[in-house]
């Protein structure tokens, strides 16, 4: 598993994929967002931050590193089973993938984003960064997600998406938690 994981993130697509998306868009935006958390703190009195120096940056650490298992875990099914790349700009999946954690939640890789995300916040140990922005960061991707990509997988992959779609939920993997709520397939 863990060879595979490997050969993935260092695959075509997902190389691809950060080269043409994650550099030049994700990590500068990340960058003016740590900036405006910085000033948002210091307005709102939390400049001293929210963590025990420096267990912030062992929250950080641990924020990113599992965040990076996760993310790599998670395309490293959507590669495979999709057979492409999980972002359309470095070529796309040309199979719905419906198993493995995908069976559970629409949008998985977003939550090792999230994490990755959240480690910038936690190094900083900025409150307004954690707690303020990344939410909003947060609720703006989901709403990206529904209102541009969605339709797009709805095109490329038909009525299978859309029955996807009304089975699995687009954030939260409920039947991870709730025995109920588990897929029928499992």
């Amino acid at each position: 598993m863990l060879a595979r994981m490997v050969r993935v993130a260092l695959s075509g697509p997902i190389v691809g994929m950060v080269t043409k998306v994650y550099i030049p868009v994700l990590f500068p935006l990340t960058f003016l967002i740590a900036l405006a958390a910085l000033k948002l703190d210091a307005l709102l009195g939390f400049d001293a931050g929210f963590l025990p120096s420096p267990a912030n940056f062992g929250v950080a650490a641990a924020s990113f590193v599992v965040g990076a298992v996760w993310w790599i875990w998670v395309y490293t099914q959507l590669v495979t089973e999709g057979a492409g790349s999980p972002s359309p700009t470095a070529g796309r999946t040309t199979k719905l993938a419906r198993t493995g954690i995908y069976a559970y939640c629409r949008n998985p890789s977003v939550h090792g984003k999230l994490l990755g995300v959240l480690a910038v916040g936690f190094a900083l140990n900025s409150f307004s960064f954690c707690f303020l922005l990344v939410p909003m960061l947060l609720a703006g991707s989901l709403v990206e997600k529904v209102v541009c990509q969605e339709p797009q997988l709805i095109e490329v992959f038909g009525e299978e998406y859309i029955r996807y779609r009304e089975e699995v939920p687009l954030f939260i993997p409920w039947g991870l938690f709730l025995p109920w709520k588990r897929p029928k397939s499992s």
